[in-house]
């Protein structure tokens, strides 16, 4: 398995609450991962595609990304977003699952 495919192994422990923001869109996941404390970058995408990135590594670097957040995104990638905002927060052990659904406003 390629390093970008890690997320793939991540069981969600609370995956029911995927149904909660299956209408959430690029602003929203915006706003959860700055209270993850991720840098975002919409300049590369033009605003049509905003990355978020590790902490600890310069924005730009492919190996950097944690997720790209397409601006008309489908209820069906909601899942594979949150695995992989948990998978990298699992990783650098800077957050956990439970702070990435309070973040996106789902847990309380």
């Amino acid at each position: 398995m390629q390093p970008w495919d890690s997320y793939k192994t991540v069981t969600l422990a609370r995956g029911e609450l995927v149904e909660r923001i299956h209408n959430y869109n690029q602003k929203d996941w915006i706003k959860a991962c700055k209270k993850l404390g991720l840098p975002v970058s919409i300049r590369n995408g033009r605003g049509s595609h905003a990355t978020v990135y590790k902490h600890d590594c310069p924005p730009g670097r492919k190996e950097c990304c944690v997720v790209t957040l397409v601006k008309g995104m489908h209820q069906n990638i909601q899942r594979d977003f949150v695995k992989k905002v948990v998978c990298y927060g699992l990783q650098s052990g800077r957050y956990t699952e439970d702070d990435v659904w309070r973040a996106l406003g789902v847990l309380d």
